[in-house]
């Protein structure tokens, strides 16, 4: 959509788009990070340059890497960039807070748990919090690690005017675990990048690993305890042989739980199902979603499960966790199993084999997603809050 049918429809919408805001960014995951927390960024200031090109949006990160992800935010026409004279390891907690206050921004957001310190108090400020994953699985982090993210991000949950969670999930967390009173707190779901959510399938992109296989079951994410990966092969080795397809595993992750991944793999002697891939691209990605039966995710915990409605927006059904914030994500035709039990996994896939769940599953599955997590809603919905926060 161009930019002045954008503007017209979120008039239309009863979002005004004026006067134009200054807002500044903690940056650096953006520029930084090419997992979780990068993409959300991504996502966000593209979502807004886009629906909201009247404001001004100012990116302040320590440092840059140039690639094809952050290519589209060095252009001078769209975005404001900031980054230090020399490197200093402390400028993101404290140094940049004094080149914000001379910008004098209508509002700071930090959009990964942080706000630095010494902002100028007619700053409003917002905090991103996507998770609270070292409180609830301190054992998956180191001891100087699990110090750091608490000081910090609890501070800065205290500190900022208010806080944005991806998730009621994250949300009830931040309560629980922080005590942040409920008022603060405001959930703004997140999307995904926008090529997911286009109509048309990518044959072209399909990875070379994956010649000539289709109709796979699918995890997407990183390897690691958490999320699932070897109940699910448990699981998979408990089904009938009419239920068994191939499995591809896209992601990278911990060296040990590969490992382990992998003996329990050759233990049940699956080796001719199961293929891993990783380095994708997104168009490539979307492909590997366009060809595969279903996407398994069974992951104890999540801030909010972007693989979940990627898949939902390539129309593909979805098995993932009743727990934590997976049934937001996944919504009510989602299929939802016990994280921790193989036989409820096995017994999930099995059932979605039947082609009438399967058609069902898959249909409610992308009505729920596009009516609820697509762009231009997610970013309308963070527009009225930034709005809110103003007024």
């Amino acid at each position: 959509m161009m930019n002045q049918e954008v503007a017209e429809e979120n008039i239309a919408n009863g979002v005004n788009p004026s006067p134009t805001l200054v807002i500044a960014f903690d940056a650096k995951r953006l520029f930084n990070n090419f997992t979780g927390l990068g993409n959300y960024s991504r996502t966000l200031l593209k979502n807004l340059q886009t629906y909201y090109p009247q404001h001004e949006y100012h990116l302040f990160t320590p440092k840059i890497k140039k690639n094809d992800e952050t290519a589209y935010f060095l252009d001078d026409s769209k975005f404001i960039i900031h980054t230090p004279k020399n490197y200093n390891p402390f400028w993101r907690t404290f140094g940049m807070s004094a080149e914000i206050n001379t910008l004098k921004p209508d509002i700071f957001h930090g959009l990964s748990h942080e706000i630095p310190f010494g902002l100028h108090k007619n700053i409003k400020t917002l905090v991103t919090f996507h998770d609270l994953i070292y409180e609830k699985f301190p054992d998956q982090f180191g001891w100087w690690d699990k110090k750091i993210y608490h000081l910090k991000y609890k501070s800065s949950a205290f500190r900022a005017n208010h806080i944005t969670a991806i998730s009621e999930s994250t949300k009830s967390d931040l309560m629980n675990i922080y005590q942040i009173p409920n008022e603060k707190i405001s959930v703004n779901f997140q999307s995904c990048n926008d090529i997911f959510q286009l109509e048309d399938e990518h044959e072209e992109n399909l990875k070379v690993e994956l010649a000539g296989i289709k109709d796979y079951y699918l995890y997407v994410g990183s390897i690691i305890e958490r999320k699932g990966l070897l109940q699910t092969i448990i699981a998979f080795a408990q089904l009938p042989e009419s239920a068994k397809k191939p499995f591809v595993v896209v992601g990278n992750g911990n060296k040990n739980y590969i490992s382990k991944v992998r003996d329990m793999i050759r233990y049940y002697q699956l080796e001719e199902y199961f293929y891993f891939i990783k380095g994708i691209s997104n168009p490539e990605l979307i492909s590997v979603y366009d060809h595969c039966y279903a996407l398994v995710y069974p992951s104890v915990y999540e801030g909010f499960g972007i693989p979940v409605i990627e898949a939902l927006f390539r129309k593909k059904p979805v098995i993932t966790s009743d727990i934590s914030s997976l049934p937001e994500a996944a919504g009510p035709g989602a299929i939802l199993v016990d994280p921790y039990s193989p036989e409820d996994i096995a017994k999930a896939i099995h059932w979605l084999n039947d082609p009438k769940v399967y058609k069902d599953v898959s249909e409610k599955g992308h009505q729920y997603v596009k009516s609820r997590f697509s762009s231009s809603e997610t970013t309308r919905s963070l527009m009225e809050l930034y709005l809110d926060l103003l007024s």
